[in-house]
């Protein structure tokens, strides 16, 4: 049974009621370049002439990726100047990568209101993503790229139906900003469903890979979940290892052990590991929050707990 089956069994993109519920309600469309540019870079054969003349129409898009491909992020040998280049440079797969997720930061709406705070959404998304990215380059080395971009806008659910859903969806928000429980519990609790599947419904919509589509409805399940439908060999792990990392707005050191555990009893990554890939992304966080206007907002303190606590333990197991 392939991954696509797989999940719709489970019911991880939808538990069959998403088209009923939100009936009536438009869901923000892509830009049209934007449409353009994923049809073409999702074909099995992109033409590269074509892919860099649509990444270039759309400026915003084209402008990130440039600034991504010169940052320490990829390093480089000499400046990267012109969309084509960056295509040679990266390469289909990881320009794909790069051109989803910015797709989506540049198409998601900003809700208005108190209750949603879009620098620290991004801020949360882009650490996630590299958590994702790092763990991912450990077990399943040829899908880091794919982590980055599936982590990154795994929450793609939570501005969107705070817009079109804002009646029903900003008290459970509200209540989550209140509470020590996990958003995706709060969710089932009060809807029998959670912002992955509801997020997984969103860019299959947009006309998103399935096995993306697939990715973004699971990255909320639990280990145990992941076994059951044998995902243990997909970017589906540490999507769900990186979804326990604690918001900027709600920093947890519960949270922060809970991700250690995670990563170190479940996963089988080293203390070593972790703390090199904490290394890694500071190295580079900062960098890339610059680039999409984001400050730090107390995420090197966060990381350097999670550093110091593999380290303790560390020193403990080899006592």
């Amino acid at each position: 049974m392939g991954l696509f089956q797989k999940l719709r069994r489970h019911a991880a993109i939808a538990t069959g009621n998403f088209n009923t519920m939100f009936k009536g309600i438009e869901i923000p469309p892509l830009p049209l370049a934007v449409q353009r540019l994923l049809a073409e870079i999702n074909n099995e054969d992109p033409d590269i002439d074509r892919l860099a003349t649509l990444i270039s129409s759309a400026t915003g898009i084209s402008a990130k990726v440039i600034q991504t491909v010169n940052s320490s992020f990829y390093s480089p040998r000499s400046p990267v100047s012109e969309i084509k280049q960056a295509v040679t440079f990266l390469g289909i797969k990881n320009i794909r990568s790069l051109v989803m997720a910015y797709s989506v930061m540049d198409a998601i709406p900003r809700p208005t209101g108190d209750i949603f705070d879009h620098e620290a959404f991004w801020i949360d998304s882009l650490v996630r993503a590299f958590f994702s990215r790092s763990m991912a380059t450990v077990l399943i080395k040829d899908k880091a790229e794919e982590a980055f971009t599936a982590s990154l806008i795994s929450d793609v659910a939570l501005p969107v139906l705070l817009s079109v859903w804002s009646e029903y969806y900003t008290p459970i928000m509200a209540e989550w900003s209140q509470s020590p429980e996990r958003l995706s519990r709060l969710e089932r609790e009060h809807f029998g469903w959670d912002h992955a599947q509801a997020g997984a419904w969103i860019v299959q919509s947009w006309g998103f890979p399935d096995e993306l589509v697939c990715y973004i409805g699971a990255h909320n399940l639990s280990m145990d979940e992941i076994r059951k439908l044998e995902l243990t060999d997909t970017i589906v792990v540490p999507m769900a290892a990186s979804a326990l990392w604690s918001s900027v707005l709600k920093q947890d050191p519960d949270r922060i052990q809970t991700m250690h555990t995670a990563a170190t009893q479940l996963l089988g990554i080293s203390t070593a590991e972790v703390v090199q890939m904490i290394t890694h992304i500071k190295a580079g966080l900062d960098e890339v929050l610059l680039l999409f206007g984001l400050t730090n907002r107390g995420v090197g303190d966060a990381l350097d707990q999670l550093a110091a606590l593999a380290e303790s333990t560390d020193q403990e197991q080899g006592e």
